[in-house]
């Protein structure tokens, strides 16, 4: 149809069939295979890793050229695949960090020490500036990062994980947690269950990729021990091994699994949900000094391992 000077016009046409098509069209073979040759999120079978051994493949140096001081990496987040967000405390810095080619890739300088990070929707992530009281949030579209908006904290945050709309964000002064809205407003806080005061010094906490979603807490005030908590602040369980020592940094691996940090014990441990316990599944056998802060690639079965103030981050991969 066409249509001029605001009349309609109508054009006869005549559909003539194509002998070749209609072949193809009435054979068993198709028109071909459709293979996934790329994804931006799946779900993968998910591996117990009790039953896995890890062997050291890898350093990772995440000093940059112009920066003055040791690293001290804090706070690490997966980004996608084999592609890691870090928190330099030392140098005032976020780096991208893609395992596949052990190199950074961006870095992004902020206007205080960051501690700690978490990655939220449409490629953006959020970090704490403690000494700043605020939470940096930014941009890693492309694989570079940008700063965006400040939210103001009334005090030093620590750790910070993100679910469902909220970030948890964690103080170590007037010991507690707080839920909040990504313009900044306080949902609710978390300091006491029943009277009692919930944890010492929640250095970090991560939500567990269970169902229902909790979140775990840790600090190496609280010597050998991990907090379980619902989301409504609610304590639900304490998981406590003398293999652990000041704990640092947890982070859900997988349902029912997470890794936390000795950092006195010098290994990394893993706690398992489903039976309420935790094992060491790294140690100073395998080189382990003041772990600080610890990360889990699924696609890729590697665990990544920051120590206290160091410039090069250990890569475990499954054996």
């Amino acid at each position: 149809m066409g249509k001029k000077a605001g009349l309609m016009t109508a054009r006869k046409l005549r559909f003539t069939k194509d002998s070749n098509t209609e072949r193809l069209l009435g054979s068993n073979m198709g028109m071909g295979t459709l293979d996934i040759v790329g994804e931006f999120r799946r779900e993968i079978p998910f591996p117990d890793l009790s039953t896995v051994t890890w062997k050291e493949e890898e350093y990772i140096n995440v000093r940059s050229s112009q920066e003055k001081k040791t690293c001290w990496i804090t706070g690490s987040a997966l980004l996608s695949t084999g592609l890691f967000l870090l928190t330099d405390y030392n140098n005032n810095s976020v780096k991208l960090v893609d395992l596949t080619y052990r190199t950074v890739t961006s870095r992004l300088q902020l206007p205080g020490r960051s501690w700690d990070v978490c990655v939220l929707p449409g490629g953006q992530a959020a970090v704490t500036l403690p000494n700043n009281s605020m939470i940096q949030l930014m941009s890693t579209t492309g694989g570079q990062l940008s700063c965006g908006k400040k939210i103001k904290m009334s005090s030093k945050c620590c750790g910070i994980a993100y679910y469902n709309n909220i970030l948890y964000v964690s103080f170590i002064s007037n010991p507690r947690i707080e839920a909040i809205t990504l313009d900044g407003h306080i949902i609710s806080t978390f300091q006491k269950d029943d009277g009692k005061q919930l944890f010492q010094s929640p250095h970090y906490l991560t939500v567990s990729a269970s169902s229902p979603p909790t979140l775990y807490v840790s600090g190496q005030y609280q010597i050998h021990t991990v907090h379980q908590l619902s989301l409504d602040g609610k304590a639900l369980r304490e998981y406590s091994d003398k293999k652990l020592e000041y704990p640092k940094s947890v982070v859900a691996v997988g349902p029912g699994q997470l890794l936390v940090c000795g950092y006195g014990s010098h290994n990394v441990m893993l706690l398992t949900e489903w039976d309420g316990k935790m094992a060491e599944i790294l140690g100073q056998k395998d080189v382990m000094t003041n772990p600080y802060y610890v990360s889990f690639c699924p696609h890729k079965l590697a665990i990544i391992v920051g120590m206290y103030k160091g410039d090069y981050l250990k890569v475990f991969k499954a054996n």
